[in-house]
């Protein structure tokens, strides 16, 4: 019986370090994504630890010429947007739609979205995430019937 528990011992120990260098692992690979989205969007990525929130710093603004501005596409526009809706949604949590009177919902929803800068394409997906119940339902049915929604028709 002894040397079963010693063999359990000595088993969890095993555990415990692999778990500590999986730990030194995870971290390491984090700051060195964090590095990589920093160089790839010229923005500082702050983590606060424990409290799970991330803080973006914006770089010093970059001269562009008109022409390359043109050169921008529609498409690269909305990967920009989905990209700041992957973010905000797990930034700050958005407010819940549970309220029965919509004024209260829709104000603090705009509230989050002023605090978290989101961009208007963004609004309505975010707001989407915090329904549930008869509100969801409702909010389906409004769009089937306009599939290109925005926040201003929302709340109308």
């Amino acid at each position: 019986m002894e040397s079963r528990v010693e063999a359990l011992e000595g088993g969890i120990e095993e555990v415990r370090s692999t778990l500590m260098d999986v730990q030194k692992a995870m971290k390491e690979s984090h700051a060195s994504l964090i590095a990589m989205m920093e160089k790839c969007l010229g923005k500082s990525v702050v983590i606060e630890d424990g409290s799970g929130s991330v803080v973006t710093k914006t770089a010093p603004m970059i001269q562009v010429s008109s022409e390359e501005v043109k050169e921008t596409n529609s498409s690269s526009l909305l990967e920009d947007a989905m990209t700041e809706f992957r973010h905000s949604a797990k930034r700050v949590e958005l407010p819940s739609f549970d309220e029965d009177d919509p004024a209260v919902r829709i104000s603090r929803a705009e509230v989050y979205f002023r605090v978290q800068g989101t961009r208007p394409e963004v609004n309505v997906s975010l707001a989407q995430l915090c329904m549930e119940g008869p509100t969801i339902h409702f909010f389906n049915s409004i769009v089937r019937e306009d599939e290109d929604l925005t926040w201003e028709g929302l709340k109308e």
